[in-house]
């Protein structure tokens, strides 16, 4: 062997993947443009208009491929009302396949963060039935232009199917990324979930109110604005091979000039998402994410929180509606499925992005209230189809429906008239259980027997059920009355079980204390609870006077309402504290007149006033936590805690200190802020110069949340549960007779659930009967589900209906896991 042989046999061993991995590198620059727009903000025609450019575009650059992004809700719109647009873009489809592509992976296109768990699942599952309908086809990567990206996403899309993802907002406006210097990788979720993912690169972006690098240059190259080429781009991220460039934006905002100057370019290639995942190896590098990996914003109290508050409303409504409806397939009645399938799209559609965070209010107050009123009537009619079957007897039946997955207690009120002599007190009875009931309100025959009256029981409720109830008359003496909230009328202060509260004669809280004297709320010799707010530019307190609601029987619950004013508008407060429940619920109404509300700023299209909440109207209250206090928040099939002074989780938020704590249950308002003043505040209404437009307040808006101290440590004081026990009703409705064919109680889906465990969904869906279950902690490594139903088989699922497990008898989860099971009637 010859000195130079030798030599380089010596380097071929020390240096073999240096040298290896150079000669089987790939290197391309692979260019991914989808076009962003929709029937949203754009219309039908501007959609197809830019889709018939886009095949000029194909038709003079033979190398140039392009996909659609857009809201797949409008695939349904054409189908529906305008289907000569369907038939253009099918022939378009056609005509230039395998370089045009559908990537709508969302029915509504959301900002996924602040929708509910359910509703997260529903946006996939809805786009992509509408896709594999209208064009036998359905996206394989997943994709998205707003930032619809947590860290559940990978659980949630492989239960969908999908080869991968890209994780990446094209647009930051709203929320950005955790990034990574991979070409590829496995992206880990929460629970453990991976997917084959190209991620947003270090240097890439990560910023608010910016685009990714690659988005800029393929959105505004060349021109002075973009002088940085592709080339350019390939230089700055040399180490990531191949490299991709993406863009999801809008349509209007391509460029020909560089399509023209990259057609055919050596090391440059346009791809669909269809190819893109055969480009690379495959993953290995695990990118491990967490819920404070993703950073995001929202202008709460924009539109006056209208959108929020009604988006919330709907996504209860429905949720409670196709549990009913599930349980009515089971007993032989209607379905429901095409009333479900229109309350849903309608909610999908009204959490757009532009719909929510540019005001689209027209949009809203469509599509919000239309959904609730189809939820709502799929409530009466499955109520009524069980109510009058149930078995009851007496004055009146009253069946109640219990929707959560636990054993709950409300209080529930029925309303009776009466014949003279006919009752004076009443007992109610279920089967063979009695529970004492109350007369709240009435009034009387001239033989003190009762015209009318409100009655008011508190029954235990089997988790998932049906349960009615018969009203009897019974002996005024059966029901022994303890009054245990009172009043000290001269001092302003309310005492209960639970707490101590002093009211501020001016309107407001001066203290909350429990019942056994530690301080909750205190200011020192100020209010402690108030609203405060900028307004025409100055800040601005509330001042009001308290008034006592008192019934004129019996009320384990007391209504606290404070009629007042915040510089020159006018509010009414109400405060509800209860003798059985530590909760305090409240709701404000204001009466606005087209005040200038937040941040003061001349800039008519501001990027910054309506993310500056702490000058917002809101409700303040100053606490005792220690200032080390740390924040936590309730997101899509996630709880986590947070160091960010902004505090923003769908049915939830807390504070806590590890001793002590406070949760704030919602009803849309999601941010709460950790002020510098050892304060927490919530905001409820903004209303000023703002990026997208100004969105004047005029006439009442309404705010309903509630307060709930705890102590110890916030995972054992179960917030979730207490939290849905807020958001949803318990529906009852009232018979006189019926017909007596159904048992008392029904609980047709009898199972039995670990304490950390809860059903998110139970819905019939394509012929069969689905339900999902999350384990929502990680106190436990693996929590159960186990099945006692008869008659019945149940298989597990993914979330497309594809069979994982036939016939379970039980289901085990680990922490953050949620899993599907089919039910099939026998």
């Amino acid at each position: 062997m010859n000195k130079k042989r030798f030599i380089s046999y010596l380097f071929l061993l020390c240096f073999p993947i240096t040298l290896l991995g150079q000669k089987g590198l790939n290197d391309t620059t692979y260019i991914l443009t989808y076009d962003h727009g929709g029937l949203i903000l754009w219309g039908g025609e501007h959609f197809i208009e830019r889709l018939k450019n886009a095949t000029e575009w194909l038709d003079k650059y033979p190398s140039f491929k392009i996909g659609l992004d857009n809201e797949a809700q409008i695939y349904d719109h054409f189908a529906e009302d305008e289907p000569h647009l369907l038939k253009e873009m099918k022939d378009i489809l056609s005509a230039y396949d395998g370089r045009i592509g559908i990537g709508s992976c969302t029915y509504g296109q959301p900002l996924s963060q602040f929708i509910s768990d359910e509703s997260n699942i529903r946006q996939i599952a809805y786009a992509l039935d509408t896709e594999r309908k209208i064009f036998n086809y359905r996206p394989p990567v997943y994709l998205m232009s707003e930032h619809a990206m947590h860290s559940q996403i990978p659980q949630i899309i492989n239960g969908f199917g999908f080869d991968g993802a890209i994780m990446r907002t094209h647009f930051m406006m709203y929320g950005y990324n955790p990034t990574f210097n991979y070409p590829i990788g496995l992206w880990e979720g929460i629970d453990g979930s991976r997917i084959s993912t190209i991620p947003t690169y270090e240097g890439e972006g990560a910023a608010f109110g910016k685009t990714t690098v690659d988005t800029w240059i393929l959105t505004r190259y060349p021109s002075k604005d973009a002088p940085q080429s592709l080339d350019d781009y390939r230089k700055q991220f040399k180490h990531i091979n191949p490299l991709l460039a993406s863009r999801a934006d809008d349509s209007g905002l391509r460029r020909e000039a560089l399509v023209a100057e990259y057609d055919k370019k050596p090391k440059f290639q346009f791809i669909l998402l269809d190819e893109l995942l055969r480009k690379y190896p495959q993953a290995t590098d695990i990118m491990r994410t967490r819920p404070n990996d993703f950073t995001v914003r929202m202008p709460w109290g924009y539109c006056g929180n209208e959108i929020w508050n009604e988006s919330r409303k709907a996504e209860v409504e429905v949720l409670i509606a196709e549990r009913l409806a599930a349980f009515s397939k089971m007993y032989g009645g209607e379905a429901f499925e095409n009333d479900l399938d229109k309350a849903w799209k309608d909610l999908l559609l009204a959490q757009h992005h532009d719909i929510q965070i540019v005001g689209l209010i027209p949009e809203a107050r469509k599509l919000l209230p239309r959904s609730y009123e189809t939820s709502n009537q799929v409530i009466e009619k499955s109520m009524n189809f069980f109510a009058n079957q149930m078995k009851g007897e007496g004055l009146k039946q009253v069946t109640v429906f219990n929707p959560l997955s636990w054993e709950h207690s409300p209080w529930v009120m029925a309303y009776i008239s009466l014949h003279k002599g006919e009752a004076k007190n009443f007992i109610v009875r279920s089967g063979n259980k009695s529970y004492p009931a109350y007369v709240v309100n009435s009034n009387e025959y001239s033989d003190g027997s009762l015209l009318d009256a409100f009655v008011i029981f508190k029954p235990d409720l089997k988790p998932l059920s049906l349960t009615s109830f018969s009203i009897m008359a019974a002996e005024p003496e059966m029901n022994n009355l303890v009054d245990n909230i009172q009043y000290d009328e001269e001092n302003l202060i309310i005492r209960t079980p639970f707490y101590n509260l002093k009211l501020n004669e001016k309107g407001g809280f001066d203290y909350l204390k429990s019942s056994k004297g530690q301080v909750i709320f205190n200011n020192n010799q100020a209010k402690c609870a108030f609203f405060e707010g900028t307004i025409d530019g100055s800040v601005q307190v509330s001042e009001g006077r308290w008034s006592i609601y008192k019934s004129k029987g019996y009320m384990p619950w007391i209504n606290l309402v404070e009629h007042g004013y915040i510089d020159d508008i006018p509010y009414t407060y109400e405060v509800m504290l209860y003798e059985d429940k530590p909760v305090i619920n409240c709701k404000v109404s204001f009466d606005f007149n087209g005040q200038m509300i937040g941040h003061p700023t001349e800039d008519k299209r501001d990027w910054h006033s309506g993310f500056i909440h702490e000058e917002k109207l809101r409700f303040k209250l100053f606490h005792q936590l220690e200032k080390t206090s740390v924040g936590i928040r309730d997101l899509p099939f996630a709880i986590s805690e947070t160091s960010d002074k902004y505090i923003e989780g769908n049915y939830w938020t807390a504070l806590t200190d590890g001793d002590n704590g406070i949760a704030i249950f919602n009803k849309g308002n999601m941010g709460s802020i950790k002020e510098d003043e050892q304060c927490l505040s919530i905001p409820l209404a903004f209303s000023h110069y703002y990026v997208w437009g100004i969105r004047p307040l005029y006439g009442k808006y309404s705010y309903e949340f509630a307060l709930y101290p705890f102590q110890g440590d916030w995972k054992q004081a179960d917030l979730t549960k207490r939290s849905l026990e807020y958001a949803f009703q318990t529906p009852s409705v009232q018979t006189i007779k019926t017909s007596n064919t159904m048992d008392c109680e029904l609980q047709p889906l009898n199972a039995s659930l670990e304490n950390d465990v809860i059903l998110t969904a139970l819905y019939p869906n394509k012929g069969g009967i689905w339900a999902r279950y999350f384990k929502y902690g990680e106190l436990t490594k693996s929590s159960s589900v186990k099945f006692n139903t008869q008659n019945t088989v149940l298989n597990e699922i993914d979330l497309d209906g594809n069979l994982l497990r036939p016939n379970v008898k039980d289901l085990n989860l680990s922490p953050w896991q949620f899993k599907t099971v089919r039910l099939d009637i026998k």
